[in-house]
């Protein structure tokens, strides 16, 4: 399987794929009902200032998506669209997912259960305001903040699915005009932009 990064409404979405020529692959789920033709699973966030939640839908092999659960992230959204990529992202081994919280300055984990369900994890200050994009390389996460004069901030990813802030990570970005929309790790993982 392979995480596709997804623009929709202005929300982000991450998807699971089945195609086996993907670096980021991973068996499909055995519980999963295969007579359903379910191959994987789309999340996405609903950045609601009463309570930011992920969205789960159950992906068909047309394409088709079916809704599979609401989780609470235990932060607040911001109501509005975050003109970013990269707001929810799954790790390289689809088992943990973690969502900003736009409007509480904070983000959120999860651990992703065998049929694709979630379970909370984790809930930390970003490090700045307004975090509007996530990055993971292996037990390393870090969030862009684009409120302020922006900044992005470092945290270590336990294989709970804990989040533990890294003493010294949170760097000013280049310019507070910068209008930042992501943060990435480079493929190989050593290098983020």
């Amino acid at each position: 399987m392979r995480i596709l990064p997804l623009l929709a409404l202005g929300v982000a979405v991450a998807a699971c794929s089945m195609d086996q020529d993907s670096s980021r692959s991973f068996p499909l789920a055995p519980s999963l009902d295969r007579t359903n033709n379910v191959v994987g699973q789309v999340y996405t966030m609903s950045n609601a200032t009463a309570g930011n939640s992920v969205l789960a839908f159950n992906r068909s092999s047309d394409g088709s998506l079916t809704a599979a659960g609401s989780y609470s992230t235990g932060g607040l959204g911001t109501g509005g669209g975050l003109g970013n990529q990269g707001g929810i992202q799954l790790d390289r081994s689809g088992k943990t997912l973690i969502v900003v919280d736009a409007g509480s300055n904070e983000i959120s984990s999860f651990r992703v259960n065998g049929d694709g369900s979630l379970t909370w994890a984790d809930k930390v200050a970003s490090g700045g305001t307004m975090p509007i994009s996530v990055t993971i390389s292996g037990q390393l996460v870090y969030v862009l903040n684009a409120g302020g004069a922006g900044n992005i901030s470092g945290f270590t990813l336990s294989s709970d699915g804990d989040l533990a802030p890294i003493a010294g990570s949170t760097r000013p970005l280049s310019t507070s005009a910068s209008g930042p929309a992501e943060v990435a790790f480079d493929p190989t993982g050593t290098k983020l932009v």
